[in-house]
C-alpha cells in the first residue's frame, strides 16, 4: 500500500506524525531544526497516502508498514494531535522499532468521562456525531472553525495557509476519521508504554488542557512533560524551535 513521505535530513531516524487534516509537510519548520533523518508520512486519507482506512487502526497499519519498509530501528517516534493517537496505539501493539515517543497536545481520551478532566475542551458524548454530519454536508465553513481553535493568537499569520490545507481534504474522509478518533480511549495504553514518552502541550491550547501533560507524564511508565510557553494547539507551528529543542533533548538525553 502506498505511504506518501516527506524526508529530510540526515541522522537518527525521526518519524513524524501530523494532526487530522494535515498532512507530513506541516512538519518541515520542526525537521529542520532537528539533527536528524526525519521521515513524515501523510496520514490515510491526508495528502497522498492511499489504501488505508481512514481511522486510528489504519493509521496504525500504516505506520507499521513504514517502520517495516523503512528498516527503522531505534527510531523516535513523534506524534502531534491525531499521530498521538496513532502512536500511542501502535506501542501498544508492540512498538517494533521505536525506541522512544514524543506526543504533542493530544489527550489519550478526547471525550468526558467519569473523573477525566483531560478531554478536548467544549464536548460532550453527543457532539462528535453531529459535527461529523456537519463536516460532510459543511466543510468550507468547518474548515474556519477547525483552523482557528487550532492557534494561541485570535488571528494568526498562518490561519489563511492552514485553513486551504484543511479545505482541501474529503470531508467523507475527515468525517469518519474525526468520528473514529474520538470514541478513543487509550488511558490503559498510556499506562503500559514499553518506551519512555515526553508530553509536550501548548500553555494556551484551545483543544485539550494543558494539564494533560502531567497526567501523562505520571501515568506512563517513563513519562515526562512539558509545556511550550505562548503556543495553543499547534506548537509545531507556532513555536518549532522549542518543539525542535525539546525532541533533540529527549533523543539526547
Amino acid at each position: 500500500m502506498p505511504v506518501f513521505l516527506h524526508r529530510w535530513g540526515d541522522g537518527p531516524p525521526v518519524i513524524l506524525l501530523h494532526g487530522w487534516t494535515m498532512s507530513g509537510d506541516i512538519w518541515q519548520p520542526v525537521a529542520a531544526r532537528l539533527e536528524a533523518c526525519s521521515l513524515a508520512p501523510d496520514l490515510p486519507a491526508h495528502g497522498q497516502t492511499s489504501g488505508y482506512a481512514p481511522s486510528v487502526a489504519g493509521g496504525v497499519q500504516m505506520l507499521g508498514d513504514l517502520i517495516r519498509d523503512e528498516g527503522l530501528r531505534d527510531a523516535t517516534l513523534v506524534g502531534w494531535s491525531l499521530g498521538a493517537l496513532i502512536g500511542w496505539r501502535y506501542l501498544a501493539t508492540g512498538g517494533a522499532g521505536v525506541a522512544r515517543m514524543v506526543s504533542v497536545d493530544m489527550s489519550p481520551c478526547p471525550l468526558p468521562q467519569p473523573d477525566w478532566p483531560y478531554a478536548m475542551l467544549g464536548q460532550d458524548s453527543d457532539r462528535p456525531a453531529l459535527a461529523a454530519e456537519r463536516f460532510k454536508h459543511h466543510w468550507p465553513a468547518a474548515s474556519q472553525a477547525i483552523a482557528q481553535g487550532m492557534f494561541a493568537a485570535p488571528d494568526p499569520a498562518l490561519r489563511p495557509e492552514i485553513e486551504a490545507r484543511i479545505r482541501d481534504n474529503d470531508a467523507e474522509a475527515m468525517a469518519c476519521f474525526w468520528h473514529d478518533l474520538t470514541q478513543a480511549d487509550l488511558r490503559a495504553d498510556i499506562a503500559r508504554l514499553p518506551v519512555p514518552l515526553l508530553a509536550l502541550h501548548g500553555a494556551k491550547s484551545r483543544v485539550y488542557p494543558p494539564e494533560t501533560g502531567a497526567w501523562l507524564a505520571q501515568t506512563a511508565p517513563q513519562g515526562q512533560s512539558r509545556i511550550i510557553a505562548g503556543t495553543g494547539h499547534s506548537p509545531i507551528l507556532e513555536a518549532p524551535d522549542a518543539v525542535a529543542a525539546a525532541i533533540t533533548a529527549f533523543m539526547r538525553g
